[in-house]
């Protein structure tokens, strides 16, 4: 099992201490937060960060916003920390880059209802790219 930034006593990582991946990520989920609380549509933005995955990235975070039981809680792009539902979603997003359904499950299972955790498992695990090496 992976250890993830979201534990009972929530203390927010820097977003410098998380991979360069986890930080790409996160930049994405606030600039479309961002942009969507202002009506505004991420895609053309997200796509100089995401490229071929801009579309499943934003179907993702639409697909959060919904299911989410309070407003997701994302803090300005310029931010230094990482919000708890911040690191929900990469925590989320890393067990997809893993496949372990398992534990995204148990991520999300006192949060959300199953049929909403396996829409959300789906979404994320179109939302991150393939491994290069499939073994």
């Amino acid at each position: 099992m992976r250890a993830g930034l979201t534990t009972l006593n929530f203390m927010a990582p820097p977003v410098s201490a998380l991979p360069e991946e986890a930080r790409l990520r996160l930049k994405a989920a606030r600039m479309w937060i961002m942009l969507a609380r202002h009506q505004r549509n991420p895609r053309p933005v997200l796509i100089s960060l995401l490229a071929g995955h801009t579309g499943a990235f934003c179907t993702l975070m639409e697909t959060v916003v919904t299911a989410w039981p309070d407003a997701f809680t994302a803090y300005p792009p310029c931010a230094a920390q990482v919000s708890p539902d911040e690191a929900t979603l990469l925590d989320l997003l890393a067990e997809a880059a893993d496949g372990d359904e398992a534990a995204a499950q148990r991520l999300l299972e006192e949060m959300l209802p199953v049929t909403d955790r396996g829409r959300l498992w789906q979404a994320a695990v179109r939302a991150v790219p393939a491994p290069l090496y499939p073994w």
